[in-house]
């Protein structure tokens, strides 16, 4: 691989980025027009007017993301790390925050719903960058391994009492892979990957919806209009679409056999409409986002910016092959939504608040590290007539 000049973004990156978006859009109003018709008296166009609200938000995120300095993420990461901590103890422990199926999990702001746990992932992925990569940190120990593993415990274990199984997984998943790219020792990933499985284990036991969800996985037959009827109802989706898919629009499924239609199993009616086809285009656009986003991470010279990379990237390709893989019944149901294709006004703002950071670490492989957060122009070394490049530096 080859590195592009340092002032150009990753055009690749953000196209395949906005074909996602603009597929998820078409297929949100596919999958909401008549079952928000038939299930709730909506007008057929309701959902499609505030998804592209949310879209026009996710695109304020991005380009937020997009101009700010990356020095200035350690500081920030900091900073969101406790609100992200704050926001989601009051989840847990308030009786007004919203609430589905027992799961306290939004937050009412205004004329939107925001869920800490979207937020938090992506503080944590930032958070982490930046103390796996400072130059006194020692990975490859339980010493210096012990600040990294505490903050993680600490926002898995809130976001498991919300209760979200799901999530508080992929954000143990996303945190291991930030510190074995860090330079974790196997003995130490094999330690604590060992006690999470077993400690994620007591948990599901513990749970008996949750064991429900996994007799329902080897024993479909027993619970077809239970536990099992999401993904058997996928299955049939995705098998009634064959090649081509039926036409857009055209699907049954969304029509209140499948649930959620536009949210949890947006990959299902996209396979009824546009059949395999449709789906292979879906995952290669994946493929080409996370292709991408490690590129980004290897090039990358300065630790912190590809520990950041890696985590995002990580992020959106677990994200989508879980949902995908939900809906081909190779995973028990969990209710991850699809980065850039759901709707979801959270899941969209924080998937292209992570992809305007890819892009603008895109522009910045040859930095070594960080400038620092606040740059006096007036020093020395930026007066002196011998340093152009400095004096452009701490202006840029």
């Amino acid at each position: 691989m080859k590195a592009t000049s340092s002032d150009q973004p990753d055009w690749i990156l953000l196209g395949a980025a906005l074909c996602l978006v603009a597929i998820g859009t078409a297929m949100i109003y596919s999958a909401s027009s008549g079952y928000g018709v038939i299930r709730w008296s909506w007008a057929e166009d309701r959902v499609l007017r505030e998804h592209l609200l949310r879209v026009g938000v996710g695109l304020v995120f991005f380009l937020v993301a997009y101009l700010i300095r990356p020095s200035w993420l350690g500081t920030l990461s900091r900073l969101g790390y406790w609100i992200a901590i704050g926001a989601l103890a009051f989840t847990v422990a308030s009786r007004s925050v919203g609430s589905i199926n027992g799961a306290k999990r939004w937050i009412s702001v205004a004329m939107f719903s925001l869920q800490p746990s979207e937020f938090a992932k992506l503080a944590l992925i930032a958070h982490l960058a930046w103390v796996a990569s400072r130059r006194d940190a020692r990975i490859d120990d339980w010493s210096g391994l012990a600040p990294a593993l505490w903050k993680t415990a600490l926002m898995c274990g809130l976001v498991l009492l919300q209760p979200n199984f799901s999530t508080a997984t992929a954000l143990a998943v996303i945190s291991f892979t930030i510190l074995v790219t860090a330079g974790m020792k196997l003995k130490h990933v094999a330690i604590l990957g060992g006690s999470v499985f077993v400690a994620l284990a007591g948990i599901m036991v513990l749970q008996p919806y949750r064991m429900l969800r996994i007799q329902a996985f080897f024993h479909p037959e027993e619970n077809a209009l239970g536990s099992a009827l999401q993904s058997l109802q996928a299955l049939i989706a995705l098998g009634n679409g064959g090649l081509t898919g039926v036409g857009l629009g055209r699907g049954t499924a969304k029509l209140l056999h499948l649930p959620e239609p536009y949210t949890d199993t947006i990959f299902a009616v996209l396979g009824e409409e546009l059949g395999m086809m449709g789906t292979m285009v879906i995952v290669g656009l994946f493929l080409l986002v996370v292709w991408r986003g490690l590129r980004i991470a290897l090039l990358s010279r300065s630790p912190q910016y590809r520990l950041l990379a890696v985590g995002i990237t990580t992020a959106l390709g677990l994200y989508a092959a879980l949902h995908a893989m939900v809906c081909t019944r190779l995973i028990p149901t969990t209710g991850l939504p699809m980065p850039f294709v759901s709707y979801g006004g959270s899941n969209l703002s924080f998937s292209m608040l992570g992809l305007g950071l890819l892009l603008n670490l895109s522009r910045r492989l040859s930095e070594t590290e960080p400038e620092p957060v606040f740059v006096n122009p007036f020093a020395r070394s930026v007066r002196s007539s011998s340093t152009t490049t400095q004096r452009r530096a701490a202006w840029n």
